[in-house]
């Protein structure tokens, strides 16, 4: 029987809602970007070994375009780089959809292929002594 690959990627994908944002027009704030990608890079650790771990640190965050309620994301977690208990992460956010009203309870949309980049980070986090 052959071993298995390393799981070191993940993917999630979303659509997100006037519940993620306070702002009007239905700005999304980068704090909700922020959170999916600690989503994302959770289920990677713990499919890595077990455990998600603690956040220890953002670098480099940038945040390039707008996202609004409505649109589609794909969160992607990449392991690049790892101690004996750190683990760094490459993230990034692209939109797969925006959505726009079109009138009597009906919606349409711009698909994005392929995906536009909305925001990008590098992730640190700290998996607890045992």
């Amino acid at each position: 029987m052959a071993d298995k690959e390393p799981v070191t990627e993940g993917m999630l994908r979303v659509r997100l809602g006037l519940h993620d944002t306070h702002y009007a027009d239905g700005l999304i704030p980068a704090a909700t970007i922020m959170r999916l990608f600690a989503d994302c890079q959770s289920e990677v650790s713990i499919r890595m070994d077990g455990v998600d771990g603690y956040m220890a640190a953002y670098e480099k965050s940038e945040f390039l375009k707008p996202i609004y309620a409505g649109d589609y994301l794909e969160i992607r977690a990449k392991l690049i780089g790892q101690g004996n208990r750190s683990r760094r992460f490459a993230m990034e956010a692209l939109r797969c959809l925006a959505t726009k009203e079109l009138g009597g309870g009906l919606s349409g949309g711009t698909i994005f292929d392929p995906p536009e980049l909305v925001a990008r980070a590098t992730l640190v986090c700290v998996k607890p002594r045992t």
